[in-house]
This record gives structure tokens, C-alpha cells and sequence, in this order.
């Protein structure tokens, strides 16, 4: 009975992160349609993005301790409430400034789900169960970025970039409503009353769950700066559709599901695991940088090295997030604040300052895949020599 109200948890919860998700990539197809509407180059729409990403990132850092204080349930209503409000402001502006505004707004509320996706699965497991779980949500989570970019080039194309907006819109009160009507509480009777500062410095004092940190900021930033810079490329400067720019954008996520598939295999050591996830993200940075410094860029110089980062990163989250977590089930929210919400500031601002490039080839785009991949390759050495010592005393 107690598995499967753990697993009807883990399928709300991907519903739930679903909404930000798709608040992200929905609109791809239409930054063309977009800069067009608002007057404004298609560079600066991506500031949307990055304006998202990095209030998404802000809010967690204030949703865990709340979380953690409060409770799961009230964290979730308030960040969702916000959510809807920024839409509906989202759906009638006709500037852009506004609309950065509203998307900055729309990141501060659904950031409660990007705690919660790595707050929930601690609440509800540990160990190898932990690591499976985790590879699961973010299996099921993988799946809205799938399909928003399709449902997004097909609104776009038959109501206008607007309908984007009024669908997540819809969704998020759907889901809101489940939530509030289904959802049980699942905070920890023993979650620890300590003052925030103390909080955090009990995270970021220990070495291990900083260096899982930054492989996790190193991998979300590698697929942030791919996702704000290909509508550009693809659309922009090789001139495709809107449609064909929705398919060709998902064509890479099948392998970051297929990646967090590989990580949740409960037979393979964690460090080899690790090692894989960590020399796949290294090793695409480079693929999609060299093209670049020879002047070439097709849509296969740009999607085979993305589909292998979200392979790799695809491993990698579910993977450090477990090794992140793990140690302080009664510090989950807080942790899970911090993971959260860095994570997505750093790739938030990696995305921000992607639109600050030249983005007529992927040279900008290959150097900082690389950049992100050489951060997660710095991240783990010391990790991978703790682990090496660990296994030869066992």
C-alpha cells in the first residue's frame, strides 16, 4: 500500500515540474513570431529564458527553508498561485520588457517544483531505492519537454505565440487543483528547527554535496545554453520553420531519458556510472565547439552533440542529485532548495549571457558546452578519488 502511494507521489510530482518545464521550452518555435509581434530582435527574446531560469533558481533558495518550516503542501499552493497570476500577464502584454517581467514571475512561483522534485523522492526513499526513484522522476519528467515544443509549434501556428502561454495557463490550474484536492503531507515529523544561515552552512560546509553541486549547475547549464541558442540557430541563421524547429529541438531529449534510464540501473557500481555521465557531457562541449572554429554548422553539427550532453546529463542528474541529498534526509527541503535553486541560477545565467554572443554559428554555443562539461569533469575528480579509496577498504 505504502509503494503505491510513494509512486502515485512521484506521478504528481511529475505533473507538477511539468508545468515549469514546459514554461521553459514551450515557446521555442515561436521566438520568430514572437520578436516580430513585440517589435524586438530574436536575441533579446531569449532574455525570456533567462529571466525564468534565474528567479526559478532565486525562489528555491527560499521555498526549501519554507518547505522544510511550513510544510510541502503550503510551499506548492503559494508557488503555483503566483505561477497563473504571471501568465495571465504573459498572455495580454504587447512589450517585451513586460513579458521578461512576467517570465521572471512565472520562474519565482514554479520554482517550489524544482524543490520539490529533489525534496518529495528524499521524503519518500533512501539508498538505491533514492537512486532509482530518482532516475524514474526524471524519466517521467523528460517527457514535457518532449512534447512542449511540439504543442507550442502547433499553437503557434494555428492561434499566434499567445496561446503558449494561455495553455500552460490551463495546465497549471489543472494541476494546482490536484494538488491541493490529493496531495498528502510529507515533511519528516523530525525535520530539524535550525535558523537558516545555519542551514545553509551545514550544506555548503561539507565538500562532497559542494562538488555534486556544481556537476549539477555544470549539466543544467550545458542544456539551457543549447535550448536558448537553437531556436536562434536553427531558425535564425539556417533559416527553418517554426515547425521544423519544434521537431528538431526534442530530437536530443530522447537521449537524456534513455540517460536517466542507464543511471537507474541498480547493477552497475555508481562511480562507473558517474564516470560514463561525466565523460559524455566533456566530450560533446568539445563536439559542438569544434565545427565552430572551422566555420560549419548543419543541423547535424549542432543536434549530435546535443543528443550526447543530454545523454550525459541525463545520467548525471539523477545520479548526483541522490549523492547530494542522501546525507541529510532532515535537511531535504533545504537541501533541495539549494541544489534547485543554484543549479538553474547558474545555468540561468550561462543562458543570459549566451544572448550576449554572436549567435550566427555554434562556435559561442560550443564553448560554453565546454566550459559546462569541464566544470562537471573538475567537480567529480575529487568526488571519484574519495569513491576510489572507499571501495578498496570494502
Amino acid at each position: 500500500m505504502k509503494r503505491q502511494r510513494n509512486v502515485t507521489l512521484l506521478l504528481m510530482l511529475i505533473l507538477l515540474v511539468a508545468v515549469g518545464q514546459m514554461a521553459q521550452t514551450i515557446y521555442i518555435p515561436a521566438i520568430a513570431g514572437m520578436a516580430l509581434d513585440l517589435h524586438a530582435r530574436e536575441g533579446a527574446v531569449q532574455n525570456v529564458m533567462a529571466a525564468y531560469l534565474l528567479t526559478y533558481g532565486v525562489s528555491q533558495l527560499f521555498y526549501g527553508p519554507l518547505a522544510d518550516r511550513a510544510g510541502r503542501r503550503p510551499a506548492i499552493l503559494f508557488g503555483m498561485a503566483i505561477f497563473m497570476l504571471a501568465t495571465l500577464v504573459a498572455v495580454t502584454t504587447s512589450n517585451l520588457t513586460v513579458l521578461i517581467a512576467a517570465s521572471a514571475f512565472q520562474g519565482m512561483g514554479t520554482g517550489v517544483g524544482g524543490v520539490m522534485a529533489r525534496t518529495l523522492p528524499r521524503d519518500l526513499y533512501a539508498g538505491t531505492e533514492l537512486r532509482h526513484a530518482n532516475s524514474l522522476l526524471n524519466m517521467g519528467i523528460l517527457v514535457s519537454p518532449l512534447l512542449a515544443p511540439l504543442i507550442g509549434g502547433l499553437l503557434t501556428t494555428v492561434w499566434g505565440w499567445r496561446a503558449c502561454y494561455l495553455f500552460l495557463l490551463a495546465l497549471c490550474a489543472v494541476v494546482t487543483f490536484s494538488m491541493a484536492r490529493w496531495m498528502p503531507e510529507t515533511r519528516p515529523t523530525g525535520t530539524m528547527n535550525m535558523r537558516l544561515i545555519t542551514r545553509y552552512k551545514t550544506l555548503l560546509g561539507s565538500g562532497a554535496f559542494t562538488c555534486y553541486l556544481l556537476m549539477l549547475i555544470g549539466g543544467l547549464a550545458g542544456i539551457a545554453v543549447f535550448e536558448a541558442c537553437s531556436g536562434v540557430l536553427l531558425g535564425g541563421a539556417l533559416g527553418l520553420s517554426s515547425m521544423a524547429v519544434s521537431v528538431l529541438f526534442i530530437l536530443p531529449i530522447p537521449a537524456a531519458f534513455f540517460g536517466a534510464w542507464f543511471a537507474g540501473r541498480q547493477n552497475k557500481r555508481f562511480s562507473t556510472l558517474m564516470w560514463q555521465a561525466v565523460a559524455s557531457c566533456m566530450a560533446a562541449g568539445l563536439m559542438m565547439w569544434v565545427p565552430g572554429w572551422f566555420g560549419v554548422m548543419n543541423v547535424w553539427t549542432l543536434l549530435v552533440p546535443a543528443a550526447l550532453f543530454f545523454f550525459g546529463a541525463g545520467m548525471l542528474f539523477p545520479l548526483a542529485t541522490s549523492g547530494a541529498m542522501e546525507p541529510f534526509p532532515f535537511l531535504a527541503g533545504t537541501a533541495g532548495a539549494l541544489v534547485g535553486g543554484l543549479q538553474n541560477m547558474g545555468s540561468g545565467a550561462l543562458a543570459w549571457f549566451s544572448a550576449l554572443l554572436p549567435q550566427n554559428s555554434q562556435f559561442s554555443l560550443g564553448m560554453l558546452m565546454t566550459f559546462a562539461g569541464l566544470l562537471i569533469l573538475l567537480s567529480w575528480l575529487p568526488l571519484a578519488l574519495r569513491h576510489g579509496q572507499h571501495e578498496q577498504t570494502v
